[in-house]
């Protein structure tokens, strides 16, 4: 039998208030500098203040959305870090990417470039767990839905349709409360992209990533109990 699919965890939340309370410590040894030895202490601001929101965020998702969410798949998440990882937006990969180039040549760094590396890359994991929640709900919802009459196969692939829209998911991203916990970078927060449609496939996503952290936790059995959720 193959093995459980799993992520190690990488201590997204541990990691990012060291790099703030080293970037803070940073701040006030130059601010007690002479003026023309100050350097660049606006875009040690900037990282702060984009550390800081990303740490809100998380804190939300930890006291806030992951209790929530057990409550409601009555389950309890072995790795809660793969919640805030299904949250997490492509454009955190920026900020740890930045920070890194920042202390390359600081042999005090906080943080090596390998564990910045896997911090940038965590950006990039919500679209994995929403493919593979996708992938999942798809098999979980015709499982719930299968009637044995092939009369019913019409009535079955619409059905899923339905369940599966971004439109639905999104009613349920919206009552959750996932869009407004996301991580993301500051800077970044401003679309160009507002339309509705868009909007809706983001909420549908951030739905998928969530249940494709249900689907590696807890398997199909887990994912078929909360279909009916969803419907």
């Amino acid at each position: 039998m193959q093995d459980k699919l799993k992520w190690n965890a990488v201590g997204l939340v541990k990691k990012t208030k060291q790099l703030k309370e080293y970037i803070k410590r940073e701040l006030k040894e130059k601010e007690n500098q002479p003026a023309h030895q100050k350097g660049r202490i606006a875009p040690l601001s900037g990282y702060l203040e984009e550390l800081d929101h990303m740490l809100g965020q998380m804190e939300k998702i930890e006291k806030i959305i992951i209790p929530e969410l057990e409550t409601l798949f009555h389950v309890e998440f072995q790795t809660p870090e793969m919640i805030m990882l299904a949250l997490s937006t492509k454009s955190i990969r920026n900020i740890f990417q930045d920070l890194n180039i920042h202390f390359r040549a600081d042999p005090n760094r906080p943080l090596g470039e390998q564990e910045l590396g896997e911090l940038a890359s965590s950006g990039d994991a919500a679209v994995v767990l929403a493919l593979i929640g996708d992938a999942a709900l798809d098999l979980a919802v015709v499982q719930t839905l299968w009637a044995p009459s092939l009369s019913k196969t019409g009535e079955l692939t619409e059905k899923r349709k339905l369940v599966a829209s971004n439109e639905n998911l999104a009613k349920y991203c919206d009552e959750w409360g996932l869009y407004s916990s996301r991580v993301y970078r500051k800077q970044a927060i401003k679309s160009k992209d507002t339309k509705e449609e868009t909007i809706q496939h983001l909420k549908g996503t951030l739905v998928e990533s969530i249940l494709g952290v249900v689907y590696l936790e807890f398997g199909l059995e887990k994912l078929l109990r909360i279909v009916p959720l969803i419907q």
